[in-house]
């Protein structure tokens, strides 16, 4: 599965520096299962360089890595013991985690979900909403489960050049996640004009094809998408 996963950089807003990855896996086929995400996570970690012996955790230069949990992971009784039980194997500290979640999740689960979301957060775990603002059910969701982080949909990021309403709801949703403690992910930005309107809404953090840092262990850019094997090699041989 290790070269199935491909890591897309967030960037920090404020000063461009690159804040974390999220792990997207590749599926050979649209009906394919999605893997649930304690096995994404030991496959990034079982090819990153260890720590030093001084140090218990595993070294990640202080990368978040942000990884989609399946419908199922959210409501299973047994994923917060195999996730921690990744976490313990890989010496990984949950702080260097963002699970994210979707706002496809049955309403009707929120109460199992809250449940496993606060174990998780336990272990220093973050939790993010992901695509915020395709669904109805958004706000319930940010009223109902214990968040750190909420992403916003691309949608809003690339109409909000073009179309003022659009930039007053990003705005909008922007400030009320601000307002209940939470950190605002702009996904989907392509343009200096998309990134220009989310910063103006005051995110925090940016992800998209406009960002494209450079690896110090390559010859040339990096692409969007970094393989696991690319990165392990960047993470061995940081600035």
């Amino acid at each position: 599965m290790m070269n199935r996963i491909r890591l897309q950089p967030l960037v920090r807003l404020s000063d461009d520096s690159v804040f974390g990855y999220e792990a997207l896996y590749q599926r050979e086929h649209s009906s394919a299962e999605y893997p649930s995400a304690h096995r994404i996570l030991r496959d990034i970690f079982r090819i990153l360089p260890s720590g030093s012996h001084k140090n218990k955790n595993r070294k990640c230069d202080g990368f978040v890595f942000f990884i989609n949990m399946t419908a199922q992971d959210v409501i299973d009784d047994t994923f917060c013991h195999n996730f921690f039980e990744v976490l313990d194997e890989m010496r990984i500290d949950g702080g260097n985690v963002v699970l994210e979640v979707s706002e496809n999740t049955p309403p009707h689960t929120l109460a199992q979900a809250k449940k496993n979301l606060n174990i998780l957060r336990s272990r220093n775990v973050k939790i993010a909403l992901d695509d915020f603002g395709t669904q109805y059910s958004g706000l319930a969701f940010m009223s109902e489960l214990p968040l750190d982080i909420v992403k916003i949909d691309k949608k809003f990021v690339q109409t909000a050049p073009s179309d003022k309403k659009t930039r007053t709801l990003l705005k909008f949703m922007t400030q009320v996640s601000h307002e209940i403690g939470c950190e605002v992910v702009a996904e989907g930005i392509e343009t200096l004009q998309q990134l220009n309107c989310v910063k103006e809404s005051g995110a925090d953090l940016g992800q998209g094809f406009l960002f494209t840092p450079s690896v110090p262990s390559f010859k040339r850019q990096a692409p969007p998408f970094i393989g696991l094997r690319e990165f392990a090699n960047y993470a061995a041989f940081p600035n």
